[in-house]
């Protein structure tokens, strides 16, 4: 059985699997819901019927059973039963979801997820760590890879609670559990027969018990994966201070990304960096400086599939590196929420990124796709004190990578939106920093002036591909320029004002 750390994946057996959602058994705590969710290809359910779990435990083709719940050996257990060959074609991504009703899994303790292949046998177990004010996580989800069925441990929380999982989804309202009022009915789940003698106890047991709305549990525990039980296709490194180091990719030829992780810091002073090496012992900057104790994030070190690269890091105290394969990154559908630096990986076709961040101080920094070949496009700057509307760039490969670089301090969110949303000059139009306009009609000549109090000089236009990269930049300054008509890529730090003169 590999034991997961979070963004990790691992192949599933043919044949029908269950899935385990554990918790500790402690009085005085929130109750939950455990459900399944079948997402098509956009990742979006179709209906109410594609989410299952204890009021409607079976999906309509079968494919899908929420098989009830039952209190053993300390634990409060809920089980999910997929037949991925009833799984209709439809369908891409069955996620693992819970709900927590009358508080937050940071007091829920030992919240896991485990998955059974059809002979009884554990497959792959990921155990919850960091859930602190979420009401609702994504624990992970079982995806078609090339044929295949694999399951990834996701651990992506929701603060804003069930509403902000089904806003991600298209989950509509009644779909979701509806939070029980608690009382003594709540604790009879408590009461269930123990296990007959020689039968299965703990996570992986699959007995058939009615359905519960929810259970009740305790409080979350901070917990390691110990040594021996990293899962297979994840290495870790650990260091102190200033070091070099070789990195493998887990995959090569294919992209990687590099999880890094302040361990313990000292004080009063703290910082972080992460370098590359070159060939010739140079370096180029990786990660922004961090001043953060409790920095953490990714970064996509292994862009073009390298089978290895050299890194310096620079703390100044203890660091954890995970070198984790390419379906480990998390998917960005329509929204996307985070802190620090990230790596996410979108699908589709191209479209508008809004970025919006938030910090103790003015922080400045970038959001980028990157593409199959390893090079990138900036599709704008963000910082605490705006949000930023640019191009998500996506070559004929249908996918990129989205790379988030902004300091621990801060968290950002990503909305996906159509290009049907683009501001539109017509007549006079004006905005503040990076954002991807359209010129309608026809080509005119253009006045693009910047606010007079910024003090800067500096603003370009481009216009973009049919995949949204920059083709042809028309101006780097303010003044009066012939424009074509369509998309137009506008770049500055401060405001900005296009007049149309025809």
């Amino acid at each position: 059985m590999t034991i997961m750390l979070k963004g990790a994946n691992a192949p599933l057996p043919k044949g029908p699997f269950r899935i385990a959602v554990a918790r500790e058994d402690r009085p005085g705590t929130p109750l939950v819901a455990a459900a399944a969710v079948l997402l098509d290809t956009a990742g979006r359910v179709r209906g109410e019927a594609d989410v299952v779990w204890g009021d409607r435990p079976s999906h309509p083709s079968g494919a899908v059973r929420h098989l009830g719940g039952a209190a053993q050996g300390g634990l409060l257990v809920q089980r999910l039963e997929v037949d991925e060959e009833a799984v209709e074609a439809a369908v891409q991504r069955v996620l693992v979801v819970v709900f927590a009703a009358g508080g937050t899994f940071g007091s829920v303790a030992g919240l896991s997820v485990e998955v059974t292949g059809a002979e009884g046998r554990p497959v792959a177990r990921y155990e919850v760590a960091h859930a602190d004010g979420e009401s609702a996580l994504v624990l992970g989800e079982c995806y078609r890879r090339d044929g295949a069925w694999r399951f990834r441990a996701v651990g992506q929380g929701y603060s804003a609670g069930p509403a902000a999982l089904a806003a991600d989804h298209g989950i509509p309202a009644q779909a979701l559990p509806t939070a029980p009022v608690p009382g003594p009915a709540m604790t009879e789940v408590h009461k269930e027969a123990a296990p007959a003698p020689g039968e299965a106890t703990g996570p992986a047991m699959g007995g058939e018990t009615p359905p519960p709305k929810y259970e009740k549990t305790p409080a979350q525990e901070h917990r390691r994966t110990p040594q021996h039980a990293r899962p297979l296709d994840t290495v870790v490194h650990e260091g102190h201070g200033k070091q070099e180091l070789t990195l493998v990719n887990p995959e090569p030829g294919r992209p990687a990304v590099v999880e890094f992780e302040r361990t313990r810091v000292p004080e009063p002073h703290s910082w972080f960096w992460l370098w590359r090496l070159d060939d010739k012992g140079g370096v180029d900057e990786l990660s922004i400086f961090s001043s953060t104790k409790d920095a953490r994030g990714q970064l996509l070190v292994f862009a073009k599939g390298e089978p290895e690269v050299r890194l310096r890091v620079e703390s100044s105290g203890d660091w954890r590196l995970r070198v984790l394969p390419f379906d480990s990154v998390q998917t960005l559908t329509r929204h996307a929420a985070g802190r620090g630096q990230a790596v996410l990986r979108y699908e589709g076709p191209p479209a508008l990124l809004r970025v919006t961040c938030e910090g103790p101080e003015n922080i400045i920094s970038y959001v980028h796709t990157v593409h199959p070949d390893g090079t990138s496009d900036r599709a704008g700057e963000i910082g605490t004190l705006r949000s930023m509307t640019g191009p998500l760039a996506v070559g004929p490969e249908g996918w990129c990578h989205v790379a988030v670089k902004l300091d621990h301090a801060a968290s950002w969110k990503l909305q996906v939106l159509p290009l049907d949303d683009v501001r539109e000059v017509k007549r006079e139009l004006s905005g503040h920093g990076w954002e991807l306009v359209r010129l309608t009609g026809s080509a005119a000549k253009v006045r693009v002036r910047l606010d007079s109090k910024a003090g800067s000089d500096t603003i370009v236009l481009a216009t973009v591909d049919a995949h949204l990269r920059p083709q042809k930049q028309l101006c780097a300054k303010p003044g009066v320029y012939m424009v074509p008509p369509g998309l137009i890529a506008v770049r500055t730090h401060d405001k900005w004002s296009l007049k149309v003169r025809r």
